[in-house]
C-alpha cells in the first residue's frame, strides 16, 4: 500500500514540473517556425500599405480622404519603418492644415509623436506634444493625447535608464499612464493592460498578471496589446525569479511581434539574453541578430542601442562557440582523412591480395592441369612399357620355343635395345617436366653468367645438364639416384653438377635458387 502512495506521490510532482516549467524546445520550435516565415508576413504588411497607397493616388482630389488615407499609411508603417510612418503622419499633418481642419491637425500631431518617440528624436517629442497641449486637446482626442505622452516618456525612461532624468520621466510617464486608465472604456484590452502596468508599479504584482492574463486568453495574438501583454507578464516573472515561464512569455510575445510585422521589439532581445544565459549560444545569436536586423530596418534607435550593448557579449560567445566547432570540424576532417587514407591503402592491399589470389589460383588451376597431364604421361609410359614388356616376353617365348637362344641372348646384349628405351625415358621425362615447369629453362639460365648459359637446340628437350638439375628441382637431390635414373655413373654426375655451378652468378646458393625456380612469389 505505502509502495502504491509513494509512486502516487511521485507521479504527481513530475507532472507538476513539468506543468511548472512552461519553456521548452516547443516554444523554441515555434519561434523559429515563425522567424521562417517573417518575409511572408512583411509582404503580407507591404500589400496593405501598398494598397492604402494607391487609394491614396486616386483621392488626390477629395483631400479629407487623402488626409485620414495618410494617417491610416502612417498608423501601418508606425512599428514597421518609423521613418516612413513620419513622413505620411507630416504629410497628413499638411493636409490638415491646408483644410484648416484643427482635429485632424491634432490627431496627425499625436501620431508623429509617438513616432518620434521611436526614432529617439525625444526633444522633437517633448516639443510637439508641448504645443499640442497649448493649442488645447479636444475631448474626443484627449485618449489619443495622453497615449501619446505616455509612448513618448516611456522610450525616454528606457533610455535614460537610471538617475534623475529617470526619475522625472517616469513620473511623467505614471502620469500620463493614470490619466488614460481614468479615459479608457473599462472593458478594453488597453485598460486591462495599463492598469496592470499600475498596479505593478504600485507592488501588487497578482492583480497585474490576472490583469495581462485576460488580455492573452482572449486576444488574438495578430494583435499588438497581446504581445505587449505577454512581453509584461515575462517582466514580473523574470522579477519574481521564475526565469523559465519568462521566456515562454517572452516567446509569445516574439511570435506575436513576428506574425504582425512589429519591428519595433524587445521580446526577441531579451529572449536572446535568457537563451545565451541557458548556453544555448546558437539560439541566442539567431534571436539578437534578428532583433538588430529588426530594429534597424525599424529605424528605431532605442532598440538598436539596447541590442548592441547585448551584441558584443553575444557575438563573442557564438564566436568562441563557432570557433571550438571549427576546430572540432578540423579534427574530424583530419580523423576522416586519415580513416579515408587508410581505407584507400586497404584497398590497395586487398586488391594487390586478391589479385594475388588470383594468380595463385591460376597456379593452381595450372598446376592442377600440369599434373593430371604428368599423370597422363606416367601411365602413357607405364603402358607402352608394359606394351614393349608384353611383346618382349613373347619374343623370348618364340625364340625359346623355336630353339633360338643365340639370337634372344644377342637381342638382350643390343645397345640398341637400351638406348631406344632409355631415348622413350628422357623423352617423356622432358615433356612432363617442362610442362610442370615451363619456365625453367628460362630461369636456370638466368642464374648463369650471361656467356655461359645453356642453349637448347631442340624445343621441348633437356640437355643433359639441364635434366640433371631438373631432377634436382623435382627434390631428387642424391647424385647417385641421379645416376641411376640417367645411366649415368655418380662421379659424372657430380662432375656435371660442379661445372654448371661455376658458370654460376651466385655460387654459394645457386642450387637453393634453383629450387626456387617455379614457385610463386
Amino acid at each position: 500500500m505505502n509502495r502504491i502512495v509513494i509512486f502516487f506521490v511521485v507521479v504527481f510532482c513530475t507532472i507538476s514540473a513539468v506543468a511548472q516549467n512552461k519553456f521548452s524546445s516547443a516554444e523554441l520550435r515555434r519561434l523559429d517556425d515563425e522567424l521562417s516565415r517573417v518575409a511572408q508576413y512583411d509582404k503580407a504588411k507591404f500589400a496593405r500599405i501598398d494598397s492604402l497607397t494607391r487609394l491614396a493616388d486616386k483621392s488626390r482630389q477629395d483631400v479629407g480622404k487623402r488626409q485620414r488615407l495618410m494617417m491610416d499609411i502612417a498608423h501601418e508603417y508606425a512599428t514597421f519603418i518609423s521613418d516612413s510612418s513620419l513622413l505620411y503622419y507630416s504629410r497628413a499633418v499638411d493636409l490638415a492644415v491646408s483644410r484648416h481642419d484643427s482635429l485632424s491637425l491634432t490627431a496627425a500631431r499625436l501620431g508623429r509623436i509617438k513616432v518620434l518617440g521611436v526614432l529617439g528624436l525625444f526633444k522633437e517629442g517633448v516639443d510637439e506634444l508641448t504645443a499640442v497641449e497649448s493649442d488645447g486637446v479636444p475631448q474626443s482626442l484627449r485618449t489619443d493625447y495622453l497615449d501619446a505622452g505616455r509612448q513618448l516618456y516611456s522610450y525616454m525612461a528606457a533610455f535614460a535608464q537610471s538617475g534623475t532624468y529617470y526619475d522625472q520621466y517616469t513620473y511623467m510617464l505614471n502620469f500620463y499612464r493614470n490619466e488614460q486608465i481614468r479615459s479608457l472604456d473599462k472593458t478594453s484590452p488597453l485598460y486591462n493592460e495599463f492598469l496592470a502596468e499600475h498596479y505593478y508599479s504600485q507592488g501588487l504584482a497578482d492583480r497585474a498578471k490576472h490583469l495581462l492574463n485576460s488580455i492573452i486568453d482572449v486576444v488574438p495574438d495578430t494583435e499588438n496589446v497581446y504581445a505587449r501583454a505577454a512581453a509584461n507578464m515575462a517582466i514580473i516573472k523574470e522579477a519574481e525569479g521564475i526565469d523559465d515561464e519568462a521566456a515562454y512569455y517572452l516567446a509569445l510575445s516574439a511570435i506575436s511581434d513576428i506574425k504582425s510585422s512589429v519591428k519595433e521589439n524587445t521580446a526577441l532581445q531579451k529572449l536572446a539574453l535568457y537563451l545565451y544565459r541557458q548556453g544555448d549560444i546558437d539560439h541566442a545569436y539567431t534571436y539578437l541578430t534578428a532583433s538588430l536586423s529588426d530594429a534597424v530596418f525599424c529605424n528605431a534607435r532605442l532598440r538598436t542601442n539596447e541590442v548592441s550593448r547585448l551584441m558584443p557579449l553575444i557575438d563573442g560567445a557564438y564566436k568562441v562557440q563557432l570557433d571550438a566547432k571549427q576546430d572540432n570540424l578540423m579534427i574530424a576532417i583530419t580523423i576522416v582523412s586519415l580513416l579515408s587514407i587508410g581505407m584507400i591503402v586497404a584497398i590497395i592491399m586487398i586488391l594487390k591480395q586478391m589479385r594475388r589470389l588470383h594468380q595463385v589460383r591460376l597456379h593452381l588451376k595450372e598446376a592442377n592441369n600440369i599434373k593430371d597431364e604428368y599423370i597422363g604421361h606416367f601411365l602413357e609410359l607405364c603402358s607402352i612399357y608394359m606394351d614393349r614388356l608384353d611383346n618382349f616376353c613373347k619374343v623370348v617365348v618364340r625364340k625359346i620355343t623355336a630353339g633360338q637362344a643365340e639370337e634372344l641372348v644377342k637381342l638382350t646384349k643390343s645397345s640398341k635395345f637400351a638406348e631406344d628405351q632409355h631415348k622413350l625415358f628422357y623423352e617423356n621425362f622432358d615433356s612432363a617436366f617442362l610442362h610442370i615447369y615451363h619456365t625453367f629453362i628460362n630461369e636456370f639460365n638466368a642464374l648463369l653468367q650471361p656467356e655461359e648459359r645453356i642453349d637448347v637446340k631442340e624445343p621441348g628437350k633437356l640437355t643433359t645438364e639441364l635434366r640433371i638439375f631438373a631432377f634436382l628441382r623435382m627434390g631428387v637431390d642424391d647424385s647417385a639416384k641421379v645416376a641411376r635414373f640417367l645411366h649415368y655413373s655418380v662421379n659424372t654426375i657430380y662432375a656435371y653438377r660442379n661445372k654448371v655451378k661455376n658458370k654460376a652468378i651466385d655460387r654459394a646458393n645457386f642450387e637453393a635458387n634453383v629450387m626456387k625456380i617455379g614457385t610463386i612469389n
